[in-house]
């Protein structure tokens, strides 16, 4: 899709449907089912729109930090994400962290916290994010390791293990956005990206 096209549509767009139009365009993946979760920051306030746009979708939309100029927030689908965190890797990566119980609940609750505390400038980041987003662990502890330097690719997330997976990764989440933008742009409203 033309940057032409885009800067056009946008042009023509109400401040909510340009909120959706961004949560199209970072969340594509989540919104068209190839990913579990996705994370954004809109503007402070916006989170509530959001949530209440998704309300009937399988998306749920949580705030992770609520500030004065920004909101960051995590989108996930539920089942996915409880299937995932049954995964024995991810469950004693997430423990390390002190993710105790591996509830989607649970977890949840509790990188919302730490997420705060690191907005706060209390904590350092929380790299457990890195596997809630479905990051591969590989590369969530290379980037650890690395301190996010040396890696050998980089787009949707810092490579730093099995780059030709990661670039078919990252071949679908394009599709998945170009996909979720051209609807957006017939006139599909959020909601209904979310859905199909």
């Amino acid at each position: 899709m033309s940057a032409d096209m885009i800067l056009n549509y946008l042009g023509q767009c109400d401040k909510e449907r340009k909120l959706e139009f961004h949560i199209v365009c970072q969340c594509a993946p989540v919104l068209k089912g190839v990913k579990i979760s996705n994370i954004v920051t809109v503007a402070a306030g916006a989170w509530k729109t959001v949530k209440r746009t998704l309300a009937e979708s399988r998306i749920i939309c949580v705030p992770l930090f609520v500030g004065k100029e920004k909101d960051v927030i995590f989108l996930y689908r539920y089942e996915e994400m409880a299937e995932h965190l049954k995964n024995e890797n991810v469950r004693r990566f997430m423990e390390e962290y002190g993710y105790i119980k591996p509830t989607v609940e649970s977890v949840i609750f509790r990188l919302r916290r730490r997420y705060q505390d690191y907005s706060e400038g209390k904590a350092g980041f929380p790299h457990e994010l890195g596997v809630l987003l479905e990051y591969p662990l590989e590369d969530v502890l290379g980037f650890i390791q690395n301190q996010g330097k040396n890696c050998l690719l980089c787009r949707y997330w810092k490579v730093y293990h099995n780059k030709e997976r990661a670039k078919e990764i990252f071949r679908q989440y394009d599709e998945a956005r170009e996909c979720a933008m051209k609807e957006m742009i017939a006139g599909c409203p959020l909601k209904q990206v979310a859905s199909s």
